[in-house]
């Protein structure tokens, strides 16, 4: 590929607050899950998620609709493997100078790469785990209320409660999943 100066949806997160989990066992759910996400959105990804650090990943992607769909994708996925940890994530529409590595992400430059990492990096005592820095400022600002909200929820959940969530998200029939669970509609929704 040659040079570009092009404008690319940059994904990047980490693992909030890492350091309070075994590094072993994080550093293997967290790359099972981006090897898995990878697998299932291949034909979404211009660069893969790679694992920079022990605990943060970033990919180039080709829209900023794969972002938003890769965000619940992970969340989902956190729930289905019934994992401890949550994920920050940053997602910004900025320039790559250099050719799109198609094997890793790794070995590009950019100020679209550089605003996503001082992004992520922020450690800001208010910090939100979704964050978005696309074109349209006010889209921007969309999202990241919506999911401001959607966060808000997800840290009410309680992780013995997961299989049920799943089920709900899964399902749009709650007297099934009540059934399934054990559970009436009233309790379901507790």
């Amino acid at each position: 590929m040659a040079k570009n100066n092009d404008i690319y949806p940059i994904f990047m997160g980490d693992v909030v607050s890492s350091s309070n989990y075994d590094g072993e066992i994080l550093r293997k759910e967290l790359h099972e899950l981006v090897t898995e996400t990878n697998t299932t959105f291949k034909q979404c990804i211009l660069s893969p998620l790679t694992i920079t650090l022990g605990d943060e990943f970033q990919s180039v992607l080709k829209s900023t609709a794969s972002g938003i769909n890769l965000i619940f994708h992970l969340e989902e996925s956190l729930l289905k493997r019934n994992l401890d940890f949550k994920l920050h994530y940053v997602l910004v529409l900025g320039e790559i100078e250099t050719e799109i590595n198609p094997k890793i992400a790794y070995e590009m430059l950019g100020k679209g790469l550089a605003e996503a990492r001082k992004l992520l990096s922020s450690k800001k005592r208010n910090r939100k785990r979704f964050k978005f820095r696309l074109n349209d400022k006010e889209q921007s600002e969309q999202l990241s209320k919506l999911f401001e909200v959607l966060d808000a929820i997800i840290l009410n959940w309680k992780k013995e409660d997961y299989p049920l969530i799943l089920d709900m998200i899964n399902n749009d029939n709650n007297e099934e999943v009540g059934e399934l669970h054990g559970k009436n509609r009233a309790q379901i929704w507790k």
